[in-house]
C-alpha cells in the first residue's frame, strides 16, 4: 500500500488528500455443478399388485425416489408412492382396478428431482372371493358306496353352522382308511348360490371348510372330499381332513390358491352343476361322524 502526502489547501477550506490506496490481493471463488441421476434398470412384475425393483441412484446424496404410474406407455404419468432411503430397490403398488399399467421412478434430494428412468410395464388382474356360503338343507343326496346311506341322519344340518349336525352313523362296510375304497359312505350336497359370474375363465382356487367332529369309540377317522362340475358325473381327486376329534372342529380342504387338479370356468359353479361330495374313512366301521356345517368359497379372477 502507497500514501501520498496531504497538500494544504487555500485558507477557510478543508485540506486535501492525495493519497493512493493500493491492494494487491485476489480472491478466486470455483463452482461445481452436478445432474442428480435417477435409478436404472427399472423392472416391473403384475399379479393382483406390481411389484417394482430397480438399481439404486448414483448420488450418494439423494433421498429417495418417487413412483410415478401411467395407464399408457410413454404417460402421462402421476405420481402414486415413494421409496426411501437412496439404497431402496424394490416396493410394489396395488392398482385400483385390472390393466396394464406403466411405470418411471425418479431420484429426489429435497425440492430437487431428477430426470425420470426407464419406463416397465405390468399387469394387474385383482381377485374376487365368493366368501363362504353353505349348502340348501334340501339339496342333498346318498351315493353309492358303503352302505349306501351316507348321511343318513338330518344330512340337512350340515347346511347350517348352528350346532344341529348330520350324522353318518358308521363309515361304511370295511375298515379301509383309503378315500376312494368303494366300501366308505359317502354323500353329496348342492345349490351352494355361489353366484360365480359365467364369464370367468380365471378360477384361482376353492376352499372346502367342515366343521365336524366323531364320537368317542376309539378309532381313527377322517372326511374326504370331492368336487364335481357337471351335476356329479365327473369328480376331481379327494382332499382328506386332518383326524378328526371328539370335540367339533373346523377342517379346510383346498385354498384361494388351490384348483383341485383341474381348470374351472365361472359356469362349472352354477347351482346346477356344482356338487361336494363327502365321504367319511375310518378304521374302525362302526365309527359315527357328526358333520355341523358344510361351506365352499371359490376365488377368481374377473
Amino acid at each position: 500500500m502507497v500514501l501520498a502526502p496531504v497538500v494544504a489547501a487555500a485558507s477557510g477550506t478543508a485540506p486535501v488528500s492525495l493519497a493512493r490506496l493500493t491492494d494487491s490481493a485476489t480472491t478466486t471463488a470455483s463452482f461445481a455443478t452436478d445432474t442428480l441421476d435417477p435409478p436404472t434398470s427399472l423392472s416391473a412384475i403384475g399379479g393382483s399388485s406390481v411389484a417394482l425393483s430397480w438399481t439404486a441412484t448414483v448420488d450418494a446424496y439423494a433421498s429417495g425416489y418417487d413412483v410415478l404410474r401411467g395407464t399408457a406407455s410413454g404417460g402421462p404419468y402421476s405420481v402414486v408412492g415413494s421409496a426411501a432411503p437412496r439404497s431402496t430397490t424394490s416396493t410394489s403398488d396395488a392398482a385400483a382396478s385390472n390393466g396394464t399399467y406403466y411405470y418411471v421412478l425418479r431420484s429426489v434430494f429435497q425440492s430437487w428431482t431428477s430426470a425420470t428412468s426407464n419406463q416397465a410395464s405390468a399387469t394387474v388382474t385383482l381377485t374376487s372371493s365368493t366368501g363362504f356360503h353353505v349348502c340348501t338343507a334340501a339339496s342333498n343326496a346318498a351315493d353309492t358306496g358303503g352302505d349306501g346311506d351316507g348321511y343318513q341322519t338330518t344330512p340337512g344340518n350340515a347346511c347350517a353352522a348352528d350346532g344341529a349336525v348330520a350324522t353318518d352313523t358308521n363309515t361304511g362296510t370295511n375298515t379301509s382308511t383309503i378315500c376312494t375304497d368303494a366300501g366308505k359312505d359317502r354323500h353329496r350336497w348342492w345349490d351352494f348360490g355361489l353366484g360365480v359370474p359365467a364369464t370367468v375363465t380365471s378360477v384361482n382356487g376353492i376352499e372346502v371348510q367342515l366343521v365336524a367332529l366323531k364320537a368317542n369309540n376309539g378309532s381313527n377317522a377322517q372326511i374326504c372330499a370331492q368336487l364335481s362340475w357337471d351335476g356329479g358325473t365327473t369328480w376331481t381327486a379327494t382332499q382328506s381332513s386332518a383326524a378328526l376329534t371328539t370335540t367339533s372342529a373346523t377342517y379346510s380342504l383346498g385354498g384361494s390358491a388351490d384348483t383341485w387338479g383341474r381348470t374351472w370356468s365361472g359356469s362349472n359353479f352354477s347351482n346346477a352343476n356344482f356338487r361336494i361330495r363327502i365321504i367319511d374313512v375310518s378304521d374302525k366301521a362302526n365309527q359315527d361322524v357328526k358333520l355341523d356345517s358344510l361351506s365352499v368359497q371359490v376365488t377368481y379372477s374377473p
